[in-house]
């Protein structure tokens, strides 16, 4: 690897990235979990539009490496920062305005797991399924 300045740059921005996500993971498990132990509805959306816009935040910078280089302005740090600060805003107002569905769904998961275990045992991990087997809900988040 050559070290100059945009080499040590991109290896910074890299891990900067990388420990951005861990913290937003971080924050959704938290938030998730206080929305489970008091089973508020608003704060199980809030925690489910979170995640939401984390991942459509994660789609646009999956598609954006697809792109091919070239255009009216060429590769740069601060095209780099500024694309980042936009798919995340971008990703953001998305989920605002309506999403695409996914934190729809979540509480509707959650929800339906929390009328199930409250109607059979409230210490119970598992949730009986429409085939009356158990099987186990966890949501894991990796950055």
């Amino acid at each position: 690897m050559k070290v100059d300045n945009i080499g040590l740059s991109s290896v910074y921005q890299t891990q900067m990235t990388d420990q951005k996500n861990s913290i937003e993971t971080d924050t959704f498990k938290k938030k998730l979990e206080e929305a489970t132990k008091t089973k508020d509805e608003t704060k199980i959306r809030e925690a489910a539009e979170q995640f939401e816009s984390f991942f459509v935040n994660m789609l646009f910078k999956e598609m954006r490496k697809t792109v091919q280089e070239g255009g009216l302005t060429e590769k740069s740090n601060a095209r780099e920062t500024f694309e980042g600060l936009l798919d995340e805003e971008m990703s953001k107002k998305i989920t605002e305005a309506g999403g695409i569905g996914l934190a729809d769904m979540m509480v509707k998961n959650f929800l339906r797991q929390y009328e199930l275990t409250a109607a059979s045992d409230p210490s119970s991990e598992t949730v009986p399924t429409e085939n009356n087997s158990a099987e186990k809900i966890t949501l894991d988040v990796k950055g």
